[in-house]
């Protein structure tokens, strides 16, 4: 039986947990990520509603509790901001949706995509294609490394078939699963 994701709660706690293969190195709370020792930058994204979309990017550690406590003066609590380490835009090769769709046969999948190299959201807002059935197959491979091709086959073993998976390739290993060069951000159901 497959699994349903349909509300960002339930997201939240199967990705803390792993759930989703490979992923970005998180925290929820500043005080996390100074325990962690941690000396790059910083993405942080708001948890909150209607505003959840709102993130910043490549925020230095120095800047950070700053940071935070403009979003508090805007509303957004600090329990409600998640946290995770700045990627290597440099080293982006492809990044994107990915859903399994029963009308892009043979291989049923549809990706939105895009290989400019910044922040998702940036870039598919920058430039953004698609590729559907056998050639979002053949890009998906060719990008991520047998690994992170096997991750992304396995989470679609395990949610249902509406849900887009979000992810990130680097030219590189990254995340906290080693050999790995796709880090997954999301899996929701629309």
């Amino acid at each position: 039986m497959k699994i349903t994701i349909s509300d960002k709660a339930t997201y939240y706690r199967l990705y803390e947990k792993g759930f989703f293969g490979n992923r970005a190195r998180t925290w929820n709370t500043y005080q996390e990520i100074i325990e962690s020792e941690w000396q790059g930058m910083v993405c942080m994204r708001s948890r909150k509603g209607i505003i959840r979309k709102k993130v910043r990017y490549n925020i230095p550690l120095i800047n950070l509790r700053r940071e935070i406590e403009a979003w508090k003066k805007e509303g957004i609590p600090e329990e409600q901001i998640a946290f995770n380490q700045s990627m290597p835009d440099e080293s982006l090769t492809i990044q994107g949706e990915v859903m399994e769709n029963p009308y892009s046969s043979p291989y049923g999948l549809y990706l939105l995509y895009s290989t400019v190299k910044k922040p998702m959201n940036l870039a598919l807002a920058e430039k953004s294609e698609t590729a559907m059935g056998l050639k979002a197959k053949v890009l998906l491979k060719h990008f991520m490394c047998p690994s992170s091709y096997a991750d992304l086959e396995a989470i679609f073993d395990v949610v249902a078939k509406e849900h887009v998976i979000e992810f990130s390739s680097y030219s590189h290993n990254v995340g906290d699963i080693p050999n790995r060069n796709t880090v997954f951000w999301e899996v929701r159901k629309y």
